[in-house]
């Protein structure tokens, strides 16, 4: 596997724990909460998986700027998404307590 496959196969893994740990947070899982998540997270992947589709098919060997901008979007979304999951468990547990 060449690198660009690595570094998409473990943004996709990490987008979805992401969205797993944000699930696994809310206090009320119903079928809303799970198919609202299932559509936040394709959303949040689309962009990557139409870019890495688009570089696939082109040819040329210089830098695509928008593939990069992709992932960092993916990034961001994925650290974001478990900032929020985090907070969301640390509310649970004191409320526990």
């Amino acid at each position: 596997m060449d690198r660009l496959a690595i570094q998409a196969s473990l943004s996709f893994i990490l987008l979805v724990i992401s969205y797993l740990s944000l699930y696994y947070a809310l206090p009320k899982r119903t079928t809303f909460a799970r198919y609202s998540t299932l559509v936040l997270l394709i959303a949040s992947g689309a962009p990557l998986a139409v870019l890495l589709v688009q570089e696939s098919l082109r040819e040329a060997q210089d830098a695509n700027i928008g593939l990069g901008m992709a992932f960092l979007l993916t990034w961001a979304i994925s650290g974001v998404v478990l900032l929020v999951s985090l907070v969301l468990w640390i509310l649970r547990l004191r409320k526990r307590r």
